[in-house]
């Protein structure tokens, strides 16, 4: 890596446009990156083997003991691989770019504390754990305010990018590709994920730590953590050009087309992942039409009623009318190529 680069997590929230923008990156591309496959989602098995036990939405207080076990060293092996992944970036002197979803690196307790409230839980936050020489008290250390699986010390390797979505456009289709028209799903299971809260929290993780996850590489003037807004880097490519020189990426590399994915490839993916990059697979570039320019929640909100039915639409409508503020709290920092 050049002298003060750092390490870039992309920090995204499901239907966030985070593959369109990976694509757009073109990491595989960049001579100073090295790749990982799908850009990231380390922390996605977690979340299935959860689904797999059973115990996805249900109180941490009722996981038996066998289940937590299990749940553990299911994110820790998550953790050892993503460690691998960087390691093997210093080694070959380039910087890893990974993304994640904010929902999937909470960590279980914070999400019992959502879902059932803060004095249900009377255990301490689970954390995972460096290995060897890496496994030093400042890196293994976990703050109060952080609501991750991650140590503080490992948050700090990062240059933290937030990626966020309005969710009258995100969550409905979340629950698109989730469900389809196939019935309703339990609340505690789709709660976490519709919300903003975990990627607004993170964010004010990273901002007390400004000396921390601040980096200097051609970002003079750019407040940390960066946030960026969907809409803007489908609409307005001198956002994505922008974010490129802060990070030290290669604004010539970055691509707005490409070709349709073949058959092949298609069934190469696994089931979840063709489902979640649909759009993407059949596209040959950037569809400008999706973003939530002259959006009106009142009118989305009978769509998703006549889509879904009065019970699921309303539901949604919940979700999204919650996810506000922390929308509009992130969006009010996102990065501008003019001044606000």
């Amino acid at each position: 890596m050049e002298p003060g680069q750092r390490h870039v997590y992309l920090i995204t929230h499901p239907r966030s446009a985070s593959n369109l923008f990976v694509r757009m990156l073109a990491l595989e591309d960049q001579p100073n990156v090295l790749s990982y496959k799908n850009g990231g989602y380390f922390f996605l098995p977690p979340g299935i083997f959860m689904n797999q036990l059973g115990i996805r939405g249900k109180h941490i207080k009722s996981w038996t003991q066998d289940e937590r076990d299990w749940m553990m060293r299911c994110y820790q092996n998550c953790f050892n691989e993503l460690d691998e992944h960087i390691k093997a970036a210093e080694a070959a002197g380039k910087m890893a770019v990974v993304k994640e979803h904010s929902c999937f690196l909470a960590e279980p307790t914070a999400q019992s504390k959502f879902l059932f409230g803060g004095d249900s839980v009377n255990e301490s936050p689970w954390t995972v754990h460096f290995r060897g020489t890496r496994a030093t008290t400042k890196l293994m250390t976990q703050s109060l305010l952080s609501e991750t699986i991650l140590p503080d010390g490992f948050l700090q390797m990062w240059s933290p990018t937030f990626l966020i979505r309005h969710p009258a456009m995100s969550f409905p289709s979340y629950y698109r590709t989730l469900t389809g028209n196939a019935g309703e799903m339990e609340e505690e299971k789709l709660s976490i994920s519709m919300s903003l809260h975990w990627t607004r929290t993170l964010y004010e993780w990273y901002a007390v730590h400004p000396n921390e996850s601040k980096v200097e590489c051609g970002s003079g003037g750019v407040a940390w953590p960066l946030v960026l807004d969907a809409d803007d880097i489908i609409t307005d490519p001198r956002v994505i050009s922008k974010f490129c020189g802060i990070v030290g990426l290669d604004p010539t590399k970055v691509r707005f087309t490409w070709s349709r994915a073949t058959g092949d490839e298609i069934l190469g993916l696994p089931r979840f992942l063709r489902r979640m990059t649909s759009t993407l697979l059949a596209s040959t570039g950037v569809i400008s039409e999706n973003v939530s320019a002259n959006l009106n929640l009142d009118l989305e909100a009978k769509k998703w009623r006549d889509e879904f039915g009065d019970y699921v639409g309303n539901r949604i409508e919940n979700w999204v009318r919650a996810a506000m503020p922390d929308y509009e709290f992130m969006s009010a920092r996102k990065l501008r190529v003019t001044p606000a």
